[in-house]
């Protein structure tokens, strides 16, 4: 595991899987994109809200919150692609994709019911279809995005938050100018364009108090927005534009959606429920097994060890403060 000398903000890799850990109860996956789903082997992206320095400098930023190792980062993974689709949520289509469908992508085939094993039909991507948002729904995203006042939220909502709500694509334009000015009075450039150990330091110094804006009814910097939408986007649907092929999920051990393949599938022939020989829904999976029949579990990568360790934490505490919570 590579050491990240980023220090001020406390986010190693292991410490960024370990808050995605925490979090996941917390974090609703499907944000925002807006077009289709990015194809295996995607051409390079054309950013449209962004300009290009703007958005190198966002790719930038992304990767030194999860900077890659022999895993991919989050630039490989598609987050600033993420964040850019969650900001442009309502720029085009009659339905703003703000929640995918389902419940199948086109990631796992069709069972053979003839077997009950994996056919060669696959079924359309319902992922990338998006659902219509309620009125509601759709107010508090443009509210949002756009800040209470564009969006047309009412007065007396914004005066129970004791300030004006900010829009997200207002904040991060003005914390990617910041990002260059404290960057090029350190460093002596813009971030985009220093050495990956001077962006750890230029990082430091931004995570200081004062230098962004606080959002008076978040409660949150554009520094804390960032982290938590590059999390997002490293394990989001890919259809919401980052994690890209899945390769997020399988930094953490996740398999994704598994439908409509599923892992126990009904055979025609038999009249029957049959689990899968290859990955099975109540027993081991054939590579879990040793040679004289016992389990024999796949160890886990140091990451996966680190998420189950603080999920543990997690639920114990939150047990002990909630009787019965984890039950």
């Amino acid at each position: 595991m590579r050491a990240n000398p980023f220090q001020a903000l406390p986010l190693s890799r292991r410490d960024f899987l370990r808050a995605v850990s925490v979090g996941t109860a917390a974090i609703v996956w499907p944000i925002a994109c807006r077009e289709a789903p990015v194809p295996r082997g995607a051409a390079a992206y054309s950013p449209r809200f962004f300009d290009d320095a703007e958005f190198a400098t966002l790719e930038a930023l992304c990767d030194r919150i999860l900077p890659p190792d022999h895993d991919p980062g989050a630039r490989e993974l598609g987050a600033a692609r993420y964040i850019e689709r969650l900001l442009t949520a309502f720029d085009g289509g009659e339905v703003p994709f703000l929640f995918a469908g389902g419940p199948t992508s086109d990631r796992n085939p069709y069972p053979d019911p003839q077997t009950g094993m994996p056919s060669a039909t696959f079924p359309t991507n319902a992922f990338a279809t998006p659902i219509p948002p309620s009125a509601l729904q759709a107010l508090h995203w443009r509210a949002e995005l756009y800040g209470g006042e564009a969006a047309g939220l009412p007065p007396h909502v914004e005066s129970q938050w004791g300030g004006t709500l900010r829009g997200l694509r207002e904040i991060y334009k003005e914390g990617l100018v910041i990002v260059d000015e404290v960057s090029v009075a350190q460093a002596g450039a813009p971030f985009r364009e220093l050495a990956a150990a001077e962006q750890d330091a230029v990082l430091a110094a931004l995570d200081q108090p004062g230098v962004f804006p606080n959002d008076p009814v978040r409660g949150a910097t554009f520094l804390d927005h960032l982290i938590r939408h590059t999390i997002e986007g490293c394990l989001a649907a890919p259809e919401y534009g980052g994690n890209q092929d899945g390769a997020g999920w399988r930094m953490v051990g996740l398999e994704g959606d598994s439908q409509p393949l599923g892992y126990a599938n009904y055979v025609a022939a038999t009249d029957s429920i049959v689990e899968r020989a290859d990955h099975p829904l109540s027993t081991p999976n054939p590579d879990e097994v040793a040679a004289d029949g016992s389990l024999a579990p796949r160890p886990l990568s140091a990451d996966g060890a680190q998420v189950q360790t603080a999920i543990a934490e997690f639920t114990s505490v939150l047990e002990a403060l909630l009787p019965g919570a984890c039950a």
